[in-house]
């Protein structure tokens, strides 16, 4: 017993000595130098508007800059639009493996009125952009639909490949859950919090089970996580259909599979503890309480403790060789 104590001495040493290398290597290896900001067509040949977004936005002069047009919209989102209209900016930053996504919507100008902050943040989750900080901001009100193209035109401008089938189910996702937030306001038992943690817990649920789900399977999952977070009789069977396409769309264009699995269920797990801390969110938990309901924490910690206590193992096999 006294060699294992030891031995999970040198272990949590060791683990703190290699900590900081490993965080570094993943910052060169993985995250941009600069951060990219993408501008809307409409402000390429207005200079005032530019300088008012370009402060909203806090650009750094080392930033790059690109633009959304309206192809742009078309290419990744299956939008049609024209460069007039796109006044919506966005400012990102790509980090390391791990610090997962932070969104800001800048609303001290202009108001986005269709799309929330939650929903932007599940529908940059489904197209696979899960460590980065990224700004929206516009100097008039905008509907905020074309912002999700300038985030994928950052990445373009980094040369990085985004999957325009991807961004288009992002897209779909987005608004999909806009119209179902648009048909349930003022609804009792009702909140936008309640509903994006119920589509993130499904998300990892279903790519935590191999991603490779029929539709019914599916259904089981969006309709145990809707009960879990106290929307049944509230969200409707056509919207619950509709969730099910969309998650479905998202599963077969690989967002969940593979190398992004575990990466996805990690920013899944973040988001859905962002939203458990937010004011919305309480206000809501405390409204289920009144009504009978109890939200349900449904992303589980099943296999965290033995996947750590492996990795101890691990590195204690490998000091024991040492020895040995």
């Amino acid at each position: 017993m006294k060699i294992l104590n030891k031995l999970l001495l040198i272990t949590t040493m060791f683990i703190f000595m290699i900590a900081p290398t490993i965080k570094a290597h993943a910052v060169t290896q993985e995250a941009w130098s600069e951060a990219v900001t993408v501008y809307g067509a409409a402000l390429e040949q207005n200079n005032s508007l530019q300088e008012k977004t370009k402060s909203l936005l806090n650009t750094d002069d080392s930033d790059k800059i690109a633009y959304v047009h309206a192809n742009d919209l078309t290419k990744y989102l299956n939008l049609q639009s024209n460069d007039s209209v796109l006044k919506s900016s966005i400012r990102i930053k790509k980090l390391a493996a791990g610090d997962g996504l932070t969104l800001n919507i800048n609303q001290s100008a202009g108001k986005i009125t269709k799309i929330t902050e939650d929903t932007y943040k599940n529908a940059l989750l489904t197209a696979g952009v899960t460590d980065a900080e990224v700004t929206i901001a516009a100097a008039e009100d905008v509907t905020g639909e074309s912002a999700l193209a300038g985030v994928y035109k950052a990445f373009e401008a980094q040369g990085e490949t985004i999957n325009p089938t991807q961004t288009q189910a992002a897209q779909n996702e987005l608004n999909s859950i806009s119209n179902i937030n648009a048909e349930n306001a003022g609804k009792n038992g009702y909140s936008q919090e309640q509903l994006n943690k119920a589509i993130a817990e499904a998300k990892a649920e279903i790519a935590k089970q191999g991603a490779n789900l029929n539709t019914t399977e599916i259904k089981n999952i969006v309709v145990q996580k809707i009960e879990n977070n106290g929307l049944t009789n509230v969200i409707n069977d056509n919207q619950i259909n509709i969730i099910v396409n969309f998650i479905t769309n998202a599963q077969n264009s690989g967002v969940f599979s593979g190398e992004n699995k575990d990466k996805f269920i990690n920013s899944a797990k973040d988001y859905v503890n962002e939203i458990k801390n937010s004011d919305g969110f309480k206000h809501a938990a405390d409204k289920a309480k009144d009504m009978g309901k109890n939200i349900k924490d449904s992303l589980e910690k099943e296999g965290v403790w033995e996947k750590f206590m492996n990795f101890i193992q691990s590195i204690i096999d490998a000091i024991m060789g040492l020895f040995k």
